[in-house]
């Protein structure tokens, strides 16, 4: 087991789509896949697919053409299967199975006391 700390985007980075071991400060334990650190919070869980959606939601407040992201969306409904953007091919393998461990969710990274990846 090794320890990610500190916990920040770099240092997480390279475990993205891997299960780690999460101990709160009250003592709490989790498990999960991990997703992404982003503006201190870790989200955990979440599909390639999310991420995407995540990331349009990112371009459209930052002013990217609502027809272009029109189209992105429903190309995304017509089809079950998530295609290869440049949002999910940078995560492992692993990583679109992360359904493992249940819903996604968040948690601040202030209330994360340690947060562990097996060797």
């Amino acid at each position: 087991m090794r320890p990610i700390h500190p916990i920040n985007e770099e240092q997480c980075r390279p475990y993205y789509g891997q299960p780690v071991f999460i101990i709160l400060k009250d003592g709490t334990e989790l498990v999960g896949t991990l997703s992404r650190l982003d503006k201190g919070k870790l989200y955990l869980n979440e599909t390639a697919a999310g991420i995407q959606s995540n990331a349009s939601a990112k371009s459209k407040r930052s002013g990217a053409n609502s027809s272009s992201l029109g189209k992105a969306r429903a190309q995304t409904k017509k089809s079950d299967k998530p295609t290869t953007t440049a949002a999910n091919e940078a995560f492992p393998v692993p990583y679109p199975d992360s359904e493992l461990f249940g819903s996604p969710f968040e948690l601040d990274v202030a209330s994360v006391g340690a947060l562990i990846v097996p060797s």
